[in-house]
């Protein structure tokens, strides 16, 4: 009786061992697949600077690469790569370009083969109102119709009394010529200017238009 009892015990028994080891070959199937997930997850990232939080956030390839096209895009449109291009913003940002001021004295006409005061350019100028400047010039523009003889000009400081130094200007034989002077040093604080006017052989000789011009750093 014990033996015919066998088989019915025995198939029930074997129906739950396959029915075991097919959980256990699931599992480990499909932990091996998590598994393979998060690693490719993992080399697809890249991590970015952690927040305030403490929290860490990453941008994928295709992102990155994204960023990457467009950086050659602008490089090719303008011949300047990304991080030059925005070091040459900062710098135009940042850095001080040198600014040029016009001051107009005016004009005048003279025959004296002396040094004429031509009153009409008197101007006060105070070059602390310009800040650091790095450059300044007399600038003349000279008429002689007769074209006999020089027409002179420089510029006088009369509150001191003195021809301004490097302001003179020589036009020899044009009939006209704007001429820039050497590099004159302006002293600090209020003063009145003039230009004065000659002609070498007393023809008369304009002043057509003077000015002072300055280079700040």
């Amino acid at each position: 009786m014990n033996d015919s009892r066998l088989p019915h015990f025995l198939f029930p028994s074997l129906i739950f061992l396959i029915v075991i080891n097919l959980f256990i070959l699931d599992l480990k199937f499909f932990s091996a697949s998590s598994h393979l997930t998060l690693s490719e997850n993992v080399k697809n990232t890249v991590p970015s600077k952690d927040n305030a939080r403490g929290e860490t956030y990453s941008c994928p390839i295709d992102c990155l690469s994204a960023i990457k096209e467009a950086t050659q895009n602008i490089a090719l449109r303008t011949g300047i790569a990304g991080t030059n291009q925005y070091n040459e913003i900062n710098l135009k940002i940042t850095s001080g370009n040198p600014k040029e001021y016009y001051i107009p004295l005016g004009s005048g006409v003279t025959s004296k083969s002396d040094w004429d005061d031509i009153t009409a350019t008197e101007t006060i100028i105070n070059p602390d109102n310009y800040g650091a400047i790095k450059e300044a010039y007399f600038v003349a523009s000279l008429r002689n119709p007769t074209q006999n003889g020089q027409t002179e000009a420089r510029l006088y400081n009369v509150t001191d009394n003195y021809p301004l130094w490097g302001s003179h200007v020589v036009m020899n034989g044009p009939l006209s010529q704007t001429i820039n002077s050497d590099k004159i040093a302006l002293p600090s604080g209020n003063k009145l200017y003039r230009v004065q006017l000659k002609s070498t052989m007393s023809y008369p000789v304009y002043l057509d238009n003077a000015k002072i011009r300055i280079i700040t750093e």
